[in-house]
């Protein structure tokens, strides 16, 4: 089994920042940072020391992020975050949006909070992809046939590139960056599905190998978006778009996989060094 031919997704010399860490990386030393909705923590603050994070969550089931000296933790609602206008260099949303329920208010805060100048990353599911809409129904199945009628459904939101751009951009923000990211189905490293995950992204994988269906493509929007005055403008350049061809079942971290032919049956992350089940080349 042989994984050489996957690697991180690599940064061209013309292309702005897009993911997490190439974001964090371009960052100047004393910068300020917002993980909204950040769980245990998005990315590993310990990368850049020198940076001022704050994170804040409306609960951690999964604990908090690990102290550290340039690191403040809060229990907050995004909708209602009590950081003042303008206070972040970076603010980060991963993953989060989908589950708010108040959508209007939470996109507000975040253009908020976000300098003037300053960089928005966003993540969210595509609404009408196959991954979306079986974490809905995972949800939905284990409210009502399950009994678990107390039960929140988590995915309150549901999202479309053209509608998604358009939100910030009302909000005075333009997309510097965009990758449409395939399903890794990593959500269900949960310790209730975990024993489905092998077998069910193993049977996708083989289904998209015989028969070309492939239920993981096109499942996220990633974004990068600069706040300017000229965001709001109807003119705006397209974004610069980046690839990615999967993402690994174990750590959900993103990878380019350029196969040989035959093309293996399985593909090692470059992040983690797990193998993960391989369809066709996308």
């Amino acid at each position: 089994m042989n994984g050489a031919w996957c690697a991180r997704p690599a940064r061209g010399p013309n292309e702005p920042a897009l993911f997490i860490g190439e974001l964090i990386a371009e960052l100047p030393a004393g910068a300020r940072v917002l993980d909204a909705g950040c769980g245990p923590g998005s990315w590993n603050y310990a990368t850049r020391p020198d940076l001022r994070v704050a994170a804040f969550d409306i609960k951690f089931p999964p604990g908090p992020p690990a102290p550290a000296a340039n690191l403040s933790v809060v229990v907050a609602d995004l909708a209602r975050l009590p950081y003042r206008e303008g206070a972040f260099d970076l603010t980060v949303c991963h993953y989060v949006l989908e589950h708010v329920t108040e959508l209007d208010a939470c996109c507000d805060a975040l253009a908020r909070v976000t300098r003037e100048g300053g960089a928005l990353y966003l993540s969210v599911p595509r609404a009408a992809a196959f991954d979306d809409r079986l974490y809905r129904f995972a949800g939905y199945f284990a409210k009502y046939a399950l009994l678990k009628f107390r039960k929140r459904i988590e995915h309150q939101q549901r999202f479309d590139l053209a509608g998604l751009l358009e939100r910030f951009r009302r909000r005075g923000f333009r997309a510097a960056a965009l990758a449409h990211v395939p399903a890794g189905f990593s959500w269900m490293n949960d310790t209730r599905t975990k024993p489905l995950q092998g077998p069910f992204t193993d049977a996708l994988a083989w289904l998209h190998r015989v028969t070309g269906i492939d239920l993981a493509a096109d499942a996220n929007f990633v974004l990068a978006f600069r706040k300017d005055a000229g965001g709001a403008s109807s003119m705006q350049a397209a974004a610069v778009e980046r690839r990615v061809t999967n993402v690994c079942r174990e750590c959900g971290e993103l990878s380019v996989c350029t196969p040989p032919s035959p093309a293996p049956a399985r593909w090692i992350c470059p992040w983690c060094g797990r193998g993960n089940p391989f369809g066709r080349a996308r």
